[in-house]
């Protein structure tokens, strides 16, 4: 059985919004974007959450309704809200982005031609490894 995002309950088989849950959402948004952080966003909306929860709350995109869930809130205060957990978590320097390395891999190989090869089988397939190079597409 699946759990029910907060501030959504089933009634005669649909999903309805609880009201006091979606205010207590509609709360936190507007708390945490008037700059408070996450924990006092949800202490000042009345609940006792942890950081993580509030921001599931604040990035959980069923809050702007779609086919099956009912709109809590608003696109704008939902994208704002996101923008501002990118923005406080890079000030914080909790992103880490590393910059994309390109890796050329190569695609032609050319086989130099050797007459003679050791006569251990070991020692001529490492030879004959070592005759292969390399051809540079630059």
């Amino acid at each position: 059985m699946s759990r029910l995002c907060y501030g959504y309950t089933i009634r005669d088989g649909k999903l309805e919004v609880q009201e006091k849950e979606a205010e207590n959402i509609r709360k936190i948004f507007k708390n945490y974007l008037a700059g408070n952080v996450l924990i006092k966003s949800a202490d000042l909306a009345g609940l006792k959450k942890n950081s993580s929860s509030v921001k599931r709350i604040l990035t959980n995109k069923k809050y702007l309704g779609n086919e099956i869930y009912p709109k809590i809130i608003d696109r704008e205060s939902f994208e704002k809200a996101g923008q501002m957990l990118k923005e406080r978590a890079v000030a914080m320097g909790r992103v880490w982005e590393k910059e994309e390395e390109i890796i050329k891999v190569p695609c032609r190989f050319r086989y130099k031609k050797e007459e003679t090869l050791p006569i251990d089988p070991f020692e001529r397939a490492s030879h004959q490894y070592n005759l292969i190079e390399v051809i540079d597409d630059e």
